[in-house]
């Protein structure tokens, strides 16, 4: 049996004190990033090019997705709301920061 590279990976994080599970939190990261990667074509083939339109839709998803993510509580938790969406949307920066900047240096 392979033993996972990293490990498995946590139920308690930055997720938690924010009010998601780790599914929901990765589940609205992932759904932002693939935004960014796809909305006005793939990335990869316009990696030097303008950017505002998919990055207008990646952040502005974040905020729709959470509030449905914690629609469920009463009262409904405003503040936890944009607590969530502010530490994803800074996941998110980094995510595709680093992905930009590789498709830019591999050419």
């Amino acid at each position: 049996m392979r033993t996972p590279l990293f490990g498995p990976l946590p139920t308690l994080g930055v997720w938690t004190a924010v009010g998601l599970t780790r599914g929901q939190f990765f589940a609205i990261l992932g759904f932002s990033v693939a935004c960014f990667a796809l909305v006005g074509g793939p990335v990869w083939e316009h990696a030097r090019g303008a950017h505002f339109v998919r990055i207008t839709v990646s952040y502005g998803v974040i905020l729709p997705a959470v509030a449905l993510a914690l629609s469920r509580e009463r009262p409904f938790p405003t503040g936890r709301v944009f607590a969530a969406s502010a530490l994803i949307a800074l996941a998110k920066l980094v995510v595709t920061a680093l992905l930009l900047a590789g498709l830019v240096l591999r050419g």
